[in-house]
């Protein structure tokens, strides 16, 4: 009787792992069909045709190509894995973890979601939600400074700029770049909008105080020189002249 139960828990488990499988691939397939002829021209039967199966078999798993297309695009940011003690850190968890995603498959689904916006409005609206949800909110919440979801904000739409011209454009200077030189250059600029005070050189100074002078000095004195004039000194003579 144990292994009766155990031949039919075997066989009850194998449609469910091939079904797993088919619909992993029409979910890749729907990618990629999206992100060639947008979400509007996109058909069941074509995606169907790409993944290798029937139109039933789409309809099945997800229903409608809304709620195919909503599961396609669908990602995460693991923002509190990504969130370290250390500023500077974090933006480059962030930065990495952001350009990294694209690299590794173009057909990825934030790259697919931000295609099809270009020409479709409910794909867009969909962006302004999912960015908004994923990335400002949970960004901000890590950003000490009163104005943090305009921050979030400003450094998303960075991260987007950069990870489009890089990846879907192909812009010579960025596509060609080093990652690491992209990260150099770029991690400061968000260090200031989402860890401000962390920058280096950033303590706190006298605001009317110029660079180089201490706490209570006169702006334009300059420690180790003689005044211009001396109280006890006759008028009309110098230093190091006579009488």
């Amino acid at each position: 009787m144990t292994e009766d139960r155990t031949k039919t828990g075997a066989a009850g488990a194998e449609p469910e792992r091939k079904g797993e499988r088919t619909r992993r691939r029409i979910m890749e397939a729907a990618r990629r069909k999206f992100a060639e002829v947008g979400y509007e021209r996109a058909t069941i039967r074509a995606i169907a045709a790409e993944a290798h199966v029937d139109k039933a078999s789409v309809i099945q798993y997800f229903g409608t190509k809304q709620e195919l297309f909503r599961e396609a695009v669908s990602w995460h940011v693991p923002i509190e894995e990504l969130t370290t003690p250390d500023p500077a850190r974090t933006v480059d968890n962030y930065l990495r973890a952001m350009l990294s995603s694209w690299a590794a498959d173009p057909d990825s689904p934030m790259a697919v979601l931000l295609r099809t916006s270009m020409t479709s409005e409910e794909a867009a609206e969909l962006l302004r939600r999912h960015v908004t949800k994923e990335t400002v909110e949970r960004v901000a919440a890590n950003v000490d400074a009163p104005d943090a979801r305009l921050r979030a904000a400003l450094s998303g739409a960075m991260m987007f700029g950069i990870a489009t011209q890089r990846y879907l454009l192909r812009m010579p200077d960025l596509a060609e770049a080093d990652l690491d030189d992209v990260l150099r250059l770029a991690a400061p600029l968000f260090r200031t909008l989402i860890a401000p005070g962390s920058e280096p050189g950033s303590e706190a100074r006298d605001p009317g105080a110029e660079p180089g002078t201490g706490p209570g000095r006169e702006p334009g004195s300059d420690p180790g020189t003689e005044p211009r004039s001396d109280p006890g000194r006759k008028p009309g003579t110098e230093s190091g002249t006579g009488s």
